[in-house]
């Protein structure tokens, strides 16, 4: 069985929401990634999810699993799931 994939595009609009939102991924015993159309960076680097704010225009989270709930303050769009 194939593991589903789910991307939401999130907004991170400063420094403490930068720390917020690593501190909840590094929680979570999931895979979390930041792409965007070229890079993928991993969601639990404090260093990688800043460099992704400051130079992405578009900043998606991709996870194996529905993370909606844990990330909600940050999703401002659903993409979709794929397998």
């Amino acid at each position: 069985m194939e593991k589903e994939t789910v991307r939401y595009r999130i907004a991170l609009n400063s420094t403490a929401d930068v720390l917020a939102f690593t501190k909840t991924a590094v929680k979570i015993p999931h895979e979390l990634f930041l792409v965007n159309g070229h890079h993928r960076l991993s969601a639990k680097s404090y260093l990688g999810v800043a460099v992704a704010r400051i130079s992405w225009e578009e900043i998606w989270l991709e996870a194996d699993y529905d993370c909606y709930f844990d990330f909600e303050r940050f999703i401002r769009q659903y993409s979709e799931k794929r397998r």
